[in-house]
């Protein structure tokens, strides 16, 4: 009775430390594998490409259809303007059925200044656990089918946040949008659902002015999320989603909204969604805070005399204007990384978007009820205790 007692407890502590059980176990194996430095001028020359190795063989470890994009871009490397070769690596979990297909990056490379892990390992971390969250839940087995396609692209090569190289190429996803998605697309808007982009997801603070904001951001691009921080106390307690104002962004935009919400922690970390509308004036300040990743060239698709402006959606911490308060020591090790509060946002953020898909790609199976599939990070944990808990009354 002592030993089971004992079990009992040590898995129960177990379940409970994380709030997510396996899967914080999963973003920890993840995260390992982004904590160096991955640019072209970096200490470790080997970081990137086995980053993008790890990528690779997780993408097809979940059953996805691995396609690897390569392009040339360039950059100032010790005083000279350098052609680089860039990959960016697509997951494809082909659908069974027409109809638009949905893009889930993030960028895999990092510049030499942020830590590696906040800027953007985490967001690929994200980006595997949705990737691995939906091909489960939609083999087989799952409680799901596949009707539409969904990509996971993992972007290389953001020469955009290399700020001190004037002479910077166009970045990975520019090429990607332009070379890979576009022709794949048959040139087609029609056949995009949209893409949802991970950049900067785990900085948070509930502590006033920790969140900055540029100028321009209030009268002239985004009043209402404006009005909303400023009474909040310029906190930096919220998920920014940013999005353009057609209705096609918006449903997007809305969707991932409800299934993020409904989720009875939601409060924990709120969305803030930012609507940038067709006519609304951006200030230099603005755009600088938000033409760095990867949802912009979509915005901005222009493939002919006719600009074709693509749906996407950005989540984001706000990176550089927001104060975390939390802090890692560098060098920052996965395990010192990945603490409560950000194993809640990352998991928070993963279990929004894998409903998404479920919602706007996928059908469930009959005789499957809601709340019967494995994307409720926090729900499969609050069972086990449940059980643990019975197991020690009895």
């Amino acid at each position: 009775m002592g030993l089971s007692l004992t079990c009992a407890l040590l898995l129960l502590c177990f379940l409970a430390s994380g709030g997510a059980g396996q899967d914080v176990y999963q973003l920890g194996a993840h995260l390992q594998h982004f904590a160096s430095v991955r640019h072209p001028a970096g200490v470790d020359v080997g970081a990137r490409e086995a980053a993008r190795s790890y990528i690779k063989d997780k993408f097809r470890e979940y059953g996805l259809e691995v396609a690897s994009h390569s392009f040339n871009t360039s950059m100032l490397l010790n005083g000279q303007t350098t052609t680089i070769v860039g990959e960016n690596v697509v997951g494809v979990a082909e659908g069974s059925g027409k109809g638009p297909l949905l893009l889930v990056g993030a960028d895999y490379d990092t510049s030499l200044r942020h830590n590696p892990l906040e800027d953007n390992g985490a967001g690929v971390a994200a980006m595997l656990e949705v990737a691995r969250n939906y091909m489960k839940e939609t083999q087989p087995e799952g409680h799901f089918t596949r009707n539409r396609t969904v990509i996971f692209v993992a972007f290389d090569l953001n020469t955009k946040e290399y700020r001190s190289d004037s002479k910077a190429g166009r970045p990975g996803f520019y090429y990607f949008v332009h070379q890979w998605l576009w022709p794949h697309l048959n040139q087609s808007l029609l056949n995009f659902g949209g893409a949802i982009i991970l950049d900067s997801i785990t900085r948070f603070s509930m502590n006033p002015n920790t969140q900055h904001l540029p100028d321009g951001f209030s009268q002239c691009t985004f009043p209402e999320a404006y009005k909303k921080i400023i009474e909040d106390e310029s906190k930096g307690n919220f998920l920014a989603l940013f999005t353009r104002g057609t209705s096609q962004s918006k449903h997007l935009a809305q969707t991932f909204m409800d299934n993020y919400t409904k989720h009875r922690k939601a409060g924990l970390v709120r969305v803030q969604k930012m609507v940038l509308e067709t006519a609304a004036p951006v200030t230099s300040h603005v755009l600088d805070m938000i033409d760095h990743q990867a949802h912009f060239p979509f915005w901005t698709f222009h493939p002919s005399d006719q600009p074709t402006a693509l749906p996407a959606l950005l989540l984001t911490d706000t990176d550089v204007y927001r104060q975390s308060s939390e802090q890692c020591p560098q060098p920052c090790t996965s395990e010192a990384f990945l603490t409560r509060q950000r194993q809640q946002a990352i998991s928070l953020t993963c279990e929004g978007l894998i409903n998404t898909l479920f919602e706007l790609q996928a059908e469930r199976r009959p005789g499957t009820s809601e709340g019967s599939n494995g994307a409720s990070f926090v729900s499969v944990t609050a069972t086990w205790i449940m059980i643990v808990m019975a197991a020690l009354l009895y």
